[in-house]
């Protein structure tokens, strides 16, 4: 397996090439996430850290990194090829990332998940932090929906979002 890190701009093209690709099959062909949602909010290439793992040359896991206060480390859109989900990829994918945040000095982590997959991250030592709007480490401010939005994203994607965090030794 070869693990990439892409740095703030300094990776090559077809790096961040491969960490689309896994987003494009994971989510948006995987669940049916539109194409303007999915890459609707993506930051400038110059600013992207981001985890890239391939096997026989061929992307299948990617996740992003930022650190949205001085304090706090953040692994976002954590994805995996649909045919290598629940293959321990992800597990992987998350120790790499866990492993580049506390190599600069961050010993806290959070996520911002679907609630479909936190049991996953509970898997990996991350608890939920309930009654929490995940949206209050992005990059806006944290929008504030009622109960009836939440139903329609819910009903709309599938899915509802909900912050895990986790504490390094």
């Amino acid at each position: 397996m070869e693990i990439y890190r892409i740095e703030k701009g300094n990776a090559p093209a077809w790096l961040y090439k491969a960490y689309d690709y896994v987003r494009m099959d994971a989510f948006v062909f995987g669940q049916g996430i539109p194409l303007e949602i999915e890459f609707g909010h993506d930051e400038p290439i110059e600013t992207l850290e981001a985890v890239v793992l391939a096997e026989d040359h061929r992307p299948i896991a990617g996740c992003r990194i930022t650190y949205p206060r001085e304090d706090i480390g953040k692994i976002g859109r954590v994805c995996v090829v649909r045919e290598r989900q629940r293959s321990g990829i992800g597990r992987i994918l998350i120790e790499e990332a866990e492993m580049w945040i506390k190599e600069k000095g961050y010993r806290h982590i959070v996520i911002n998940s679907q609630d479909r997959a936190a049991a996953f991250y509970e898997k990996c030592g991350y608890h939920l932090v309930p009654d929490v709007n995940p949206e209050i480490y992005e990059d806006h401010p944290p929008r504030i929906q009622s109960e009836e939005e939440k139903l329609r994203h819910r009903k709309k994607l599938g899915f509802s979002c909900v912050l895990v965090e986790k504490y390094l030794d």
